[in-house]
């Protein structure tokens, strides 16, 4: 994915989305665990930038970490993801 052209990122900063460009290349072959780090160190970076993701830009990015991952894998990073969503929405 090349967030520069995605419709999602048309907003955000040129400089951040090099470093989140940077990041998400560097996802293939991680685990659903890692994806998750990666995702939260996303987060972490664009807050620093007071930059907020769209939910079209979290489905984006979730989308693409997830194409990276073995078939066999994808379900079990989505019902992970949703457990991990779900207790950040009770906090």
């Amino acid at each position: 994915m090349n967030l520069s052209t995605h419709p999602a990122f048309s907003h955000v900063d040129p400089n951040f989305l090099q470093t989140l460009q940077k990041t998400i290349d560097h996802t293939s072959g991680k685990s659903e665990l890692e994806m998750l780090g990666t995702m939260m160190a996303i987060s972490n970076e664009a807050k620093k930038k007071n930059i907020s993701f769209t939910p079209e830009m979290q489905t984006a990015l979730l989308d693409y970490l997830k194409s990276h991952l073995p078939v066999a894998k994808r379900k079990q990073f989505d019902a992970f993801l949703s457990m991990f969503l779900s207790k950040m929405n009770t906090q």
